[in-house]
């Protein structure tokens, strides 16, 4: 692969080479400011974060060689940053990972640690803290484990260069893969380069050498995924901007955090999912947009999944006297396996909305609307173009042809930022990443992604893969069936496949029960699967079909036919003996009924514990709490019990946080967003609010879980935010509801 030329600067072989050369010419210059809700600002320039990484490198290099793998395992922060470049400093390969939740067993940690071969672990003494050994699978016990903010900058000068070229690994992104069997995607210094080239280009930045036109971003997405990482941090630095970033966390708690950001810091470029600009709308007032100034923010880019044509319309009108512009929208298609960019708008040109009929598009082909009801049309936005140097081509996934414009077919991709493969897969590698196309020269990535071209224009339309895409993360129908199995002894193997219920994807678990059991026992079979699926996966389940032994579409050899059961779902052919469903979630007009007397607020009177005692207190909020859940998500008042887990209720983590906002708004009382996950039953929850209205700040023993007792750190939300990056709109739309 060919080295990277930055105009009127010097060639580029690796991510290396590009720190060293920023930190030689702007030294003390900012290059990251890290916006944290306890401390405020934290910052650290081009300069301290050379001296970081050859310090982090140098201790690395003690026990680990160029090409060991390393995994990143950082709450929200610059440290995250300065290992990163630690490895790459090192010749390390960099395995970033969600960060876990606290004294939790790690599977998805413990199967990326055995996929990748990872020696060392990589994280902040805090962090180390809070993991317990014990509970560890072996691939994580078995780990160095570096904190390293302990590591002196002094090391810096042990420091000595791996001497890379554009063809080493820099580091791997598992995206890809279920949570048994991940896959890591192989990410060269050279694949980073060329496609920081090409979002430079396709976004329209200029490359600063003087120091004087310095590029501003903002963004809360989570670093140890591909948009956070190349497009949040590594995008400014190779431009000589300046990132300012935040936790995710504070942007679900309070979006408007990111959007003063955006006006406090003068920000060109911001971005985020579709969802982000829908939650901004209904999150924030007239009076709060009045004080905003977007006259600078150039670039607003929108991936990870569709922007839609209506959140355009709404957020342009909303922010209009914030002096947002719609042509500084900017819709983009990506992909880990490309790096990062794969297409992207054209820059200061507002969005392409097409109307299609939506009939027609099922079928594969493309037939504009121009006028009709909209009950059958469908509005896509393009992705634009393929940047220079890369292309895009649409092809028929069965007969390998390049399909003409407007028929739709699968998207591949060919270019220096197609990545090297998935780790240690040499056979998917040649299936997936050396396609061939006839009558195109050349090899192509297989995206597995729908799309069709319109006026030369790219439009993605859905996916090929056999995954479930709830809140626009993948879930592995395999992963799901494992975990219902395994929740009930008399549970046999079952599928699991969503469904498209109004305007979202839920989920539906089937699956075979023991003809010995008792018909009694089936609703609490019900209930340990949906338990057992919020805590693993955290899921809602929509539906869960118990059938009859043996009665499971399979194949000839075995394999569930999750299709077919699908179909047969719909079509009330399965032989079903009980069936829980989801009660319909009431009607809300995009906003929810706050429980309370005649529906109205009680302005924190619940919390007078100094008025009704703290065993009164606590019945209060419990009857508040039950009301909540009836009429937020549905629940059968019958099912209420003050000493069942919320999970069982169907409260997924992102309910969880919308919960603990509607009581801070409720009760005046700040909370952390996962207070429902350390005080995880009606019953703690309602106590411990209880006794904090009269300063105890922690709950009688008998109502705490040793979970629930815990501190909690603002850090620990990652892992239940790991999603939020590509968080689809449907579900956005559930967790808005509650303002």
């Amino acid at each position: 692969m060919a080295s990277v030329i930055l105009q009127r600067a010097q060639v580029l072989d690796s991510m290396v080479d590009l720190l060293r050369q920023q930190a030689a010419r702007f030294g003390e210059r900012t290059a990251y400011v890290f916006l944290d809700d306890q401390e405020g600002e934290v910052s650290i320039s081009f300069r301290e974060l050379d001296i970081r990484a050859k310090a982090i490198a140098a201790n690395l290099r003690t026990e680990l060689e160029p090409g060991d793998r390393a995994l990143l395992i950082y709450p929200a922060g610059l440290e995250f940053i300065t290992a990163f470049f630690g490895c790459l400093y090192a010749g390390v390969v960099a395995v970033p990972a969600t960060y876990p939740k606290p004294r939790r067993p790690l599977p998805r940690m413990a199967s990326i640690a055995r996929d990748s071969g990872a020696l060392v672990a990589l994280t902040t003494s805090q962090t180390l803290d809070t993991v317990d050994m014990s509970q560890q699978d072996e691939a994580v016990a078995s780990m160095r484990w570096l904190a390293t903010d302990e590591v002196p900058s002094s090391e810096a000068e042990n420091w000595t260069s791996p001497g890379l070229d554009s063809e080493q690994l820099a580091f791997l992104q598992y995206t890809s893969g279920s949570t048994s069997d991940p896959k890591g995607v192989m990410v060269s210094h050279g694949n980073l380069l060329a496609n920081l080239e090409a979002i430079r280009q396709s976004f329209g930045i200029e490359v600063d050498h003087t120091g004087r036109d310095i590029a501003t971003g903002v963004f809360w997405l989570p670093a140890y995924h591909d948009m956070g990482l190349i497009g949040g941090i590594l995008t400014p630095l190779f431009v000589g901007g300046r990132s300012v970033l935040m936790a995710p966390a504070s942007f679900l708690q309070k979006p408007l955090r990111w959007l003063e950001a955006i006006d406090k810091y003068g920000a060109t470029i911001s971005g985020a999912p579709n969802f982000a600009y829908e939650y901004c709308v209904k999150r924030t007032t007239e009076e709060e947009r009045a004080k905003l100034d977007f006259s600078a923010w150039q670039l607003a880019f929108c991936g990870a999944e569709p922007i839609r044509a209506e959140t355009v319309r709404q957020f342009t009108s909303a922010f209009a006297v914030s002096k947002f512009r719609p042509d500084a929208f900017y819709p983009c298609y990506g992909l880990a396996e490309n790096t990062l960019l794969a297409a992207g708008s054209e820059h200061r040109r507002e969005p392409t909305v097409l109307r299609v009929d939506r009939e027609s598009l099922a079928a594969g082909n493309v037939q504009v609307v121009v006028n009709g009801s909209s009950q059958h049309a469908q509005e896509l936005v393009g992705s634009g173009t393929a940047p220079a140097e890369h292309r895009v081509e649409i092809v028929h996934p069965l007969t390998g042809s390049v399909c003409p414009e407007g028929v739709v077919g699968e998207v591949l991709l060919q270019g220096p930022s197609v990545a090297q493969g998935y780790f240690g897969r040499a056979e998917e590698i040649n299936r997936n990443f050396h396609t061939r196309v006839r009558g195109v020269e050349g090899e192509f990535l297989s995206t597995g992604d729908l799309g069709f071209f319109y006026e030369g224009e790219l439009f993605v339309t859905g996916r090929l893969k056999d995954v479930i895409i709830i809140r626009g993360r993948n879930h592995y129908p395999q992963d799901i069936e494992t975990t219902a199995e395994a929740a009930h002894e008399a549970l046999m193997p079952g599928a699991a496949f969503s469904i498209t219920v109004g305007d979202e994807e839920r989920l539906v678990v089937v699956n075979q029960i023991d003809r010995q059991l008792s018909k009694a026992e089936y609703p609490k079979v019900v209930s340990a699967i949906r338990q057992a699926i919020a805590d693993q996966h955290e899921l809602d389940c929509y539906a869960i079909v118990l059938i009859r032994q043996s009665s499971l579409p399979v194949t000839s050899s075995g394999k569930v036919q999750r299709s077919l059961t699908r179909d047969q779902y719909m079509e009330a052919k399965l032989r079903v003996v009980h069936e829980w469903k989801q009660s319909a979630r009431p009607a809300t007009n995009g906003k929810a009924k706050r429980p309370g007397k005649n529906g109205s607020g009680t302005n924190g009177t619940l919390l007078a514990g100094d008025v009704f005692g703290v065993e009164q207190t606590a019945e209060r909020i419990e009857a508040w709490l039950e009301e909540w859940l009836v009429d937020r998500i549905g629940l059968d008042p019958a099912e209420m019990h003050r000493d069942k887990p919320f999970a069982e209720f169907g409260v997924d983590s992102l309910t969880a946080v919308e919960l603990s906002h509607e009581l801070e708004e409720e009760f005046g009382v700040p909370l952390p967003p996962i207070v429902a996950w350390n005080y995880p039953t009606p019953a703690a929850l309602s106590r411990y609010l209880a006794e904090q209205s009269i300063g105890q700040q922690e709950p009688a023993a008998e109502q705490a879980t040793d979970e629930a007792a815990a501190p909690v750190d603002d850090a620990e939300l990652e892992a239940m935010l790991a999603e939020i990056e590509n968080l689809s709109d449907e579900d956005a739309e559930r967790l808005l509801e509650g303002e």
